[in-house]
């Protein structure tokens, strides 16, 4: 009897030796990354004035995704506008407006707008849009800093310069999206 009960204790403890609670490990290897959007990017009825991307490999569901639209150049350098992004034309009578969504495997951006979009072409066609994928960790960080961890300063996410530094971003070799066939 009593070699059973030692049997069954080594077996017991070998079998709950694999079991670990890893919720308060830290994930050093999650890195936030940018990427472009600038193929195939002509909003019109034939698309429903939305362009779909997919993410390859797909992201966490804590990730979250910011995605600003360039606008133009200011001294040389791109002027990148968060979204959702919303213009008026025409005294305020007409408005169109840049939103989108994302889950984890792709992201879809769309143009609403009280008009044709195709009739403000500078809005319409050949668009260039910058994806930033933030890690859960990451944009999660100021919430945790009551368990112990550093809370980080508060980033102006509707600053795509901002949050490229913020993240320790490089985006000089932006690598591009590659749309959903």
């Amino acid at each position: 009897m009593k070699r059973i009960f030692l049997l069954l204790a080594i077996v017991g403890m070998t079998a709950l030796q694999s079991c670990t609670n890893d919720d308060d490990r830290v994930d050093n290897d999650t890195i936030a990354e940018v990427f472009e959007i600038n193929q195939n990017t002509t909003f019109n009825a034939g698309n429903g004035y939305k362009i779909n991307y997919s993410l390859l490999p797909p992201i966490f569901n804590s990730d979250m995704i910011m995605i600003y639209r360039l606008s133009g150049t200011a001294g040389g350098q791109d002027v990148w506008e968060a979204l959702p992004q919303t213009y008026f034309f025409s005294s305020g009578a007409e408005y169109l407006q840049y939103t989108f969504d994302f889950t984890v495997n792709s992201i879809n951006i769309y143009i609403d707008s009280n008009f044709p979009a195709e009739e403000e072409p500078a809005f319409s066609v050949n668009q260039v849009f910058r994806v930033v994928i933030i890690p859960g960790y990451l944009s999660n960080k100021a919430a945790n800093s009551g368990k112990g961890a550093t809370a980080a300063p508060a980033v102006d996410l509707s600053d795509y310069n901002a949050v490229i530094k913020a993240y320790g971003l490089n985006d000089s070799n932006v690598k591009t999206l590659e749309s959903r066939k």
